[in-house]
């Protein structure tokens, strides 16, 4: 996560929209959330929640911080299309504090283009990915089991501080991707992004070898 990541916030009636705005980049769009969305999540904490808009897909859970204090978490998935099959995107973790989210939006329930932001509050860094083949990537985005799934993997993983970005292709596997490190000297480490048991989505993993 990155403490320059500015979170941006709209509300206009059910629906808020975020953006983010980070050094050197911004959101390529905003991402619509249904204000019931996170009553769900009032409803289940601790629990994810995967949600999709205009191609990019976020995963937000509530969690406490190391103060006790309530966090909202979300992990954006940005993916833009390139053309020629392609896909380019990055993920982008933020956290902010659910007390004031929770009062802004209950507040602008009401009130069309009430706007609040809140800088994130660091605890990882953000990971650049480049999608360049969509096929199994559209895949697993059809289904939220798997998508949350991959979400995870790609959350817990790649954490190298050298990598200016990892590059995903399809894998000959069902919803698997072989994967690539560019570093700022050339290629870096490759692997492939694995599902495990994919002959019960309910069951299988995800597993990254190198």
């Amino acid at each position: 996560m990155n403490d320059r990541t500015m979170v941006k916030v709209e509300c206009r009636g059910e629906i808020l929209f975020i953006r983010t705005v980070s050094w050197g980049r911004k959101s390529p769009s905003r991402f619509a959330l249904l204000r019931r969305e996170f009553q769900q999540l009032e409803q289940r904490p601790e629990s994810h929640l995967v949600c999709s808009d205009c191609g990019s897909f976020a995963s937000l859970r509530l969690a406490k911080g190391t103060d006790g204090v309530q966090m909202l978490e979300i992990q954006f998935t940005w993916l833009q299309e390139e053309g020629r099959g392609s896909v380019r995107g990055w993920q982008e973790s933020v956290r902010l504090p659910y007390g004031p989210f929770h009062a802004f939006a209950q507040a602008g329930e009401n009130a069309n283009d009430a706007k609040w932001r809140q800088l994130s509050i660091p605890e990882k860094v953000t990971r650049r990915y480049e999608f360049h083949s969509r096929k199994n990537l559209h895949q697993v985005v059809q289904m939220p089991r798997l998508r949350h799934k991959l979400g995870k993997t790609l959350e817990h993983h790649f954490q190298w501080r050298d990598a200016e970005k990892i590059c995903i292709y399809d894998d000959g596997a069902p919803y698997s991707f072989f994967f690539e490190e560019v570093t700022s000297w050339g290629p870096g480490v490759c692997g492939g992004i694995i599902l495990h048991g994919a002959e019960d989505l309910a069951k299988a993993q995800y597993s990254v070898h190198t």
